[in-house]
């Protein structure tokens, strides 16, 4: 089931919100507007993992999300 993320992204002066899942491996996060990102995660180096929390894997979603909102604020698409 998709977690619900909302927060805002001071440098684009708005509010962003999407959606993002995970298999404890990768996560997959995106919004209708905005398109989606994965990337990995609990990967320090090559060959160290870590777990990653709730509140880190939101983090990441958001991350995810606001390079998103950045790319499409860039390619004059913002709101």
């Amino acid at each position: 089931m998709p977690r619900h993320i909302s927060f805002y992204d001071e440098s684009l002066g708005k509010q962003i919100d999407g959606s993002y899942t995970s298999d404890g491996k990768v996560i997959h996060a995106g919004s209708g507007s905005l398109g989606a990102k994965s990337a990995t995660i609990g990967h320090l180096g090559n060959a160290t993992t870590f777990p990653v929390d709730q509140v880190g894997q939101d983090l990441l979603a958001q991350k995810l999300l606001s390079e998103l909102a950045h790319r499409e604020a860039k390619n004059g698409h913002g709101h």
